[in-house]
């Protein structure tokens, strides 16, 4: 039997980064509809363009403040060179040296090189959450009281320049630009997660430094 409550994770997401002033009677409207029969897919897709939408317009009002804003991010992260010099970081690098030197060095070496390769992504991980952190305290900074539209404009900034780095190191040089070796497909997919972690840590660092995982009063933006 079909629940009659909506996708929570879905309900959550629009409370806490809906920009719009009628963001109770959006989420009203939705619920009811889906309650009417609608199907989560469109649930979440009514959602995902509620924020989307609320965010531009509000950042489209403020587009000095939002200039001004982004560019401070994006210097924050140019001197933070790791995660723009390359798709993915030089991690990727070491992996592609691991896998490589397989037949290179005695198999009891493996786990010594294997365990500096997690702790420089773990290393490098740390660093992405501060550097996120302090860049997205600072973005918000420039609209404290609209922080969200602002920081989440920052966020899909960095994002579609990390996706657009990703597709064009496969288009470049194949699997092999994010890491995967021909012969050591399985052990590069291992390793590969480990790669990503400045990425996803940046991206919590940012959230956190600016405010967007804090509770947030109703109607506030």
């Amino acid at each position: 039997m079909r629940s009659t409550q909506p996708p929570t994770v879905a309900t959550w997401l629009l409370k806490q980064f809906g920009c719009s002033p009628q963001n109770e009677a959006i989420l009203g409207d939705l619920i009811e509809q889906y309650r009417n029969g609608r199907h989560r897919l469109w649930y979440w897709r009514q959602i995902v363009t509620a924020i989307a939408v609320s965010s531009f317009r509000e950042v489209w009002r403020q587009k000095t403040r939002t200039l001004a804003a982004l560019s401070t991010g994006w210097i924050i992260f140019a001197f933070y060179r790791s995660p723009l010099d390359r798709p993915l970081f030089q991690s990727i690098s070491l992996q592609m040296n691991f896998a490589s030197m397989q037949f290179q060095i005695p198999p009891s070496w493996w786990i010594y090189y294997g365990m500096y390769f997690l702790f420089l992504s773990f290393l490098t991980a740390i660093m992405g959450l501060i550097v996120g952190a302090l860049s997205g305290w600072i973005v918000a900074k420039f609209q404290p009281s609209h922080r969200v539209p602002i920081v989440l404009m920052f966020v899909a900034s960095l994002c579609s320049y990390w996706l657009f780095s990703l597709v064009f190191s496969i288009v470049k040089s194949g699997l092999v630009g994010v890491g995967i070796v021909p012969g050591h497909e399985i052990r590069s997919l291992l390793f590969l997660p480990f790669s990503f972690l400045p990425w996803v840590t940046s991206i919590v660092g940012i959230f956190w430094g600016g405010g967007l995982l804090d509770g947030r009063e109703e109607g506030k933006a």
